[in-house]
């Protein structure tokens, strides 16, 4: 179960950092607020950002590249419905726990896609990549909490 819940927290928070990680790192988001307003990326913009640093860490091929656009565009829209789902359901309900289920399981089939695609070695690349994405997210979470406290 524990690890379950680990691999679902990992998968999980890969979109949502990298996400994050496409709007940071666009020249007009990193300008003062003062001057331009922030840019928000389309949904394929962030994809694509994501990709770009994904190939960039992996190094992957070309090829590889193309495919895993393919799997993320095709799994894309499934699971931000999963997602807007989760936040739609009232926190301890069971359409809650339904949807979270449903959210681990297209999240699970999107990365046994990518198992096809990626080397042993990129694939324990990419793990690794993902749970420190989650050990930055919770230290910054507890900062915040720890501000607040003050």
């Amino acid at each position: 179960m524990r690890t379950k819940i680990i691999l679902f927290t990992l998968f999980f928070g890969t979109s949502l950092a990298l996400s994050n990680l496409a709007v940071a790192q666009t020249p007009a988001a990193q300008t003062p607020a003062t001057t331009q307003a922030p840019v928000t990326l389309t949904p394929d913009q962030k994809l694509e950002v994501r990709l770009a640093h994904v190939a960039k860490r992996l190094k992957l091929t070309d090829a590889q590249t193309d495919q895993l656009r393919t799997i993320w565009q095709q799994n894309a829209a499934k699971i931000e419905a999963d997602r807007a789902a989760v936040e739609a359901a009232a926190p301890g309900t069971d359409a809650r726990k339904d949807a979270r289920k449903q959210l681990a399981a297209d999240l699970k089939a999107r990365d046994g896609q990518m198992k096809t695609v990626l080397t042993p070695e990129q694939l324990r690349k990419f793990k690794r990549m993902m749970i420190r994405t989650i050990e930055r997210r919770e230290r910054r979470l507890h900062r915040e909490e720890q501000k607040l406290k003050q």
